[in-house]
C-alpha cells in the first residue's frame, strides 16, 4: 500500500503518543485522531497487512522498523518545517504546527535537510519536541509533568506535550505567559485544588492542573 495522508497521520501518532511513553490502543488513537473507532480499526489493520504496525495480544499498538522510519522522518520534516515558518516567513509560535500539519506530507526529503542546514540544525522544534536526527537520544525519565511537581521546586521547562501543539487556544495562553521551553520557574504553592502557583521573572501565573500536565518539565 502506497502510504496517503491519512495512513501518515496514523504512524506519526502512534509514534508521538510511544515518545511520551503513552500506551497506544485503539481508544486512544480515535481519540488524539479525532475519528471513530471503527475507522481506527479499518486503517490499522490496512497498516498490519503492509508492515508498517503490528498489535500484540493486549491490544496494544506498535510501530514496526519501517513504520518507525516513516514516522520519524515525518516528525523530523513537522518540526524542521515549524523552524522555517517563524524564521523566515514570521508566523507565530502558536500557529506553526497546523500549518506544518499540511507541509510534512509534501516536502521532499532533500527539501527537508536543505531546511535543516539553513537553519543550523536545530535540535529541537519551536515547542521543545525533539527533531529525529538533530538531537541525541535522552532518557524521558528526566522530564515529568509539571502537575507532578513538588511545592518549593526549580523547574525547567524543556518541552509541550504532543496534544498540546494541537491546541491553538493553549499554545496561545503558554505564549502569553511565557510558560515556553527554556524558562525556569518555582512551584510557590499546590493549591487543594491542584492548581499550581508558580512564579516566573517575579511574577505570580497560576496554572490549572490540566494545564500544567501538558507541560513537560525537569529539575532545574
Amino acid at each position: 500500500m502506497t502510504l496517503t495522508t491519512t495512513t501518515e497521520d496514523y504512524l506519526l501518532a502512534i509514534y508521538g503518543m510511544r515518545a511520551e511513553a503513552e500506551p497506544v490502543i485503539k481508544a486512544r488513537l480515535a481519540e488524539r485522531l479525532h475519528v471513530a473507532p471503527p475507522t481506527v480499526t479499518a486503517t490499522l489493520d490496512r497498516l498490519v497487512r503492509d508492515g508498517h504496525v503490528w498489535i500484540d495480544e493486549r491490544h496494544e499498538v506498535f510501530l514496526t522498523l519501517s513504520g518507525e522510519r516513516v514516522a520519524e522522518q515525518l516528525a523530523r520534516r513537522h518540526r524542521l518545517i515549524e523552524h522555517w515558518l517563524i524564521r523566515t516567513l514570521g508566523l507565530g509560535w502558536a500557529e506553526v504546527h497546523e500549518e506544518a500539519d499540511k507541509l510534512e506530507h509534501s516536502v521532499s526529503d532533500e527539501l527537508t535537510e536543505r531546511i535543516s542546514e539553513s537553519l543550523g540544525h536545530p535540535a529541537t522544534c519551536p515547542h521543545g519536541l525533539p527533531i529525529p536526527g538533530n538531537y541525541p537520544e535522552t532518557d524521558i525519565a528526566q522530564l515529568f509533568s509539571l502537575a507532578n511537581a513538588k511545592e518549593g521546586s526549580n523547574v525547567r521547562i524543556v518541552r509541550l506535550s504532543e496534544p498540546a501543539e494541537e491546541d491553538v487556544e493553549l499554545l496561545r495562553y503558554f505564549e502569553a505567559k511565557q510558560l515556553v521551553p527554556g524558562r525556569t520557574m518555582t512551584a510557590r504553592e499546590i493549591t487543594p485544588s491542584g492548581h499550581m502557583v508558580m512564579e516566573l521573572d517575579g511574577a505570580t501565573v497560576v496554572v490549572e492542573n490540566h494545564v500544567a500536565s501538558n507541560l513537560w518539565v525537569m529539575d532545574a
